[in-house]
């Protein structure tokens, strides 16, 4: 995989009704290039839609679900069902060759329980590739739910933003991008001003430090540490409401936040450029 360039795409279940169309133009423009484009993906508000239907209060701990076994049986309908079909449908209508699959099938996700008090919510503990593997190096776009398998074949609801960040790393992808319902990490995210271009993990985690970055935007912010912990050289952070570049070089429609590995940073957070 390393000597043919790879991008894993996350998708926030927050976005996904109101992805602008050039996203799916722009997984296309990937692929017919060359790239291999893996797409990963949450749920959040047809989950919820689906619970409330009926008559089950969602429940949050942290920013993590609460998953007991009822809960477990809409999130995998929403995730593998609904939303993963509907993704590769348009995906499919723009020009990709995608697949749709979930973090079970192949032992994608393998996963271990991550809080007892959370019930069927998933750690990821490992990836296996070889499908992933196989599908990429025969030209199609697997896009993958957010859902993980342990040893004994229970099934567990998983962060999307956490299994995107272990399966580009695994994939030794050169890019991870976060597609989401904000623009970036603000500099002044009081007010919602000063999206910041490029930072690097240093500046994130003295911005986590200093509460610049709290919130829904530390679980992407912190896979993104994670995966530049390994092969990833950047990762970026995007609007999904707004024109999208997933190459993150084009500045035209170019909208969103670049966190670099630390040798190639190119600005310190205090002297950082504003979009």
């Amino acid at each position: 995989m390393a000597d043919v360039p790879s991008v894993v795409v996350k998708i926030g279940g927050s976005v996904l009704e109101r992805l602008h169309p050039s996203f799916y133009e722009a997984c296309v423009s990937l692929q017919q290039r060359g790239v291999r484009v893996a797409v990963v993906h949450g749920g959040g508000p047809v989950i919820n839609r689906l619970l409330e239907r009926s008559g089950i209060r969602p429940s949050f701990v942290r920013g993590l679900r609460v998953t007991d076994a009822e809960t477990l049986t809409w999130v995998q309908m929403a995730l593998a069902g609904l939303v993963n079909k509907d993704l590769v449908a348009r995906l499919q209508a723009a020009g990709a060759a995608a697949v749709g699959l979930s973090g079970v099938d192949g032992k994608l996700l393998q996963v271990r329980q991550k809080d007892s008090s959370l019930g069927y919510v998933g750690e990821v503990t490992g990836v296996e590739t070889a499908l992933l593997s196989a599908l990429l190096e025969k030209g199609w776009m697997p896009v993958t739910a957010s859902l993980g398998v342990d040893e004994a074949g229970q099934i567990y609801n998983v962060n999307a933003d956490t299994a995107a960040g272990a399966i580009a790393r695994e994939l030794h992808a050169s890019r991870m991008v976060m597609v989401t319902d904000v623009p970036g990490i603000y500099a002044s995210p009081e007010k919602k001003e000063g999206v910041l271009r490029t930072v690097t993990p240093a500046a994130v985690r003295d911005l986590i430090q200093n509460g610049k970055i709290s919130g829904g935007m530390i679980p992407k912010v912190s896979a993104a540490l994670s995966c530049l912990k390994g092969p990833v050289r950047e990762v970026l952070i995007v609007d999904g409401g707004k024109p999208i570049s997933l190459d993150g070089t084009k500045e035209e429609g170019w909208n969103g936040t670049r966190i670099v590995q630390e040798e190639g940073a190119d600005h310190v957070v205090s002297h950082l450029p504003t979009v």
